[in-house]
């Protein structure tokens, strides 16, 4: 197998990749462990695209021969988001106050299957939250994803509560997770 050529991109590239992009999320989490619905694809797609309007977005690609193998997108929390709404548990409000450029929020990450355990999913990682000036980063994991939540834990991500998901979620539940980026100014 030939190694991946992994590359930061911007708005513009969704309109290149989305349908590729859309293919492979589809490929990756409608296999277990990840609960699945057939809406799912419909609202992957139009996050993706809301997402891209925002000047804050940020991509990267993982290809091999031309190929979409992997990819990682998301944006940067705005103060009034609804990102830790749902907790289980009361978040502390040191943990959910969100000012401008406070936090960036990965929306997706997926790696194909055949080319999993090679690094790829990290460098993704690597590239895109190296390219942030927010202090830190979130994303949310369905709960019965051990593999992946292991794959963060790894990474030094650190889980800090749980969601209940808002009606019509592929998952009932999200496990929220936080990486520090940069220190406070």
């Amino acid at each position: 197998m030939s190694s991946p050529l992994v590359t930061l991109g911007t708005a513009e590239i969704v309109g290149e990749l989305e349908d590729a992009i859309c293919a492979l999320y589809r490929t990756v989490f409608s296999q277990p462990p990840f609960k699945w619905n057939e809406d799912e694809p419909v609202a992957q797609r139009r996050r993706l695209e809301w997402l891209s309007t925002d000047p804050t977005f940020g991509i990267v690609r993982a290809q091999v021969n031309g190929e979409l193998i992997g990819f990682a997108y998301g944006a940067t929390l705005k103060p009034d988001t609804r990102w830790w709404s749902g907790a289980t548990e009361p978040l502390p409000e040191e943990l959910t106050a969100e000012w401008e450029g406070r936090t960036f929020a990965i929306f997706d990450l997926a790696v194909r299957q055949d080319y999993r355990k090679r690094g790829i999913g990290r460098n993704l990682l690597d590239v895109l939250l190296g390219s942030r000036q927010e202090e830190r980063a979130t994303l949310v994991v369905q709960p019965v994803a051990t593999d992946t939540k292991a794959f963060y834990e790894h990474l030094s991500w650190r889980r800090v509560g749980t969601m209940k998901a808002p009606a019509g979620a592929v998952s009932p539940f999200f496990d929220f997770y936080l990486l520090s980026l940069h220190a406070k100014p």
